[in-house]
């Protein structure tokens, strides 16, 4: 269904406690020209005015919908719950910033009749990280997820009409981006036009936490979305090759897999730690990029 304005499309913006950076991201979804934009705004266990912030922004495309329990996925099935039959549905994280390319490029690579997920290319602003950070990223940016043709880590994903059932099964799991990936074979995934610029963590300390939560989300989608379950890639689909110590010194040299295991290894750490205790590293806002 197609209205007057253009394509549909659904933004839901999962949020706890982003009260300093919701307005700035709410509002470039608004900019996209060529498509009729509705924003659903999902605040999840906040003890802020983030959802207070949103309501200030006084546009009717805006709507909120307040969660008193904490939770991406949840927040992710809350939103999709009350979409209304548009064209696209994109989630999109609250402190990234889409530019105007983007809603509209979904809408032109998502308008087939088959399941598609969806993203945009990345922009990392690594301004104001630390000079270790920043070599970090040269490096993460080789990873198999973010290479030529992928659509990973980019702070958002969106699927078409065909697709929504798929996310609709999301259990609550940390790396809600990582199994929307997973449930789409390769030949279905798409890189569309625009660009979705993230703001990473800027300091050691902040990065070891992340990486943290992505090894402890990478634990939970194994356990609930085993490589088995996953649609199947199309023959002659390239293997995805792990990377090793040994092609990280090859292809990042000595210093760039040294930034790498100097996060890596200390998070592993933690993360081993909190196994033992039985903590749950949970769903937390990088406070270093919301000043």
């Amino acid at each position: 269904m197609t209205a007057a304005g253009g394509p549909r499309v659904l933004v839901i913006v999962p949020a706890h406690n982003e009260e300093r950076v919701i307005a700035r991201g709410v509002r470039a979804l608004l900019d996209a020209p060529g498509v009729t934009v509705r924003v659903l705004v999902v605040p999840n266990g906040c003890t802020d005015a983030t959802a207070d912030r949103a309501r200030g922004l006084g546009d009717p495309r805006v709507d909120v919908l307040e969660l008193p329990q904490g939770g991406k996925a949840g927040a992710v099935r809350a939103g999709l719950a009350a979409s209304r039959g548009e064209d696209v549905v994109a989630i999109v994280d609250a402190d990234v910033v889409l530019d105007s390319a983007v809603l509209p490029g979904l809408a032109a690579s998502l308008s087939g009749p088959a399941p598609l997920i969806a993203a945009p290319s990345l922009d990392l602003d690594t301004t104001g990280c630390s000079p270790l950070v920043r070599r970090h990223y040269r490096t993460w940016q080789r990873e198999i997820h973010l290479r030529a043709g992928d659509i990973g880590a980019r702070g958002i994903y969106a699927v078409n009409p065909a697709g929504l059932d798929r996310l609709r099964a999301m259990p609550d799991i940390l790396a809600d981006d990582a199994w929307a990936r997973a449930v789409f074979a390769p030949h279905e995934r798409v890189v569309s036009a625009g660009t979705s610029t993230v703001f990473p963590a800027r300091t050691l300390r902040a990065q070891i936490r992340r990486r943290v939560r992505v090894l402890a989300g990478n634990r939970e989608l194994r356990r609930v979305l085993p490589p088995g379950a996953r649609p199947p890639a199309l023959p002659g689909t390239p293997a995805v090759v792990t990377r090793t110590w040994r092609s990280r010194l090859r292809e990042d040299g000595p210093l760039g897999a040294a930034a790498h295991y100097a996060i890596d290894l200390p998070a592993r750490t933690i993360d081993a730690w909190h196994r033992l205790a039985g903590r749950d590293a949970g769903w937390g806002t990088d406070a270093t990029t919301r000043g």
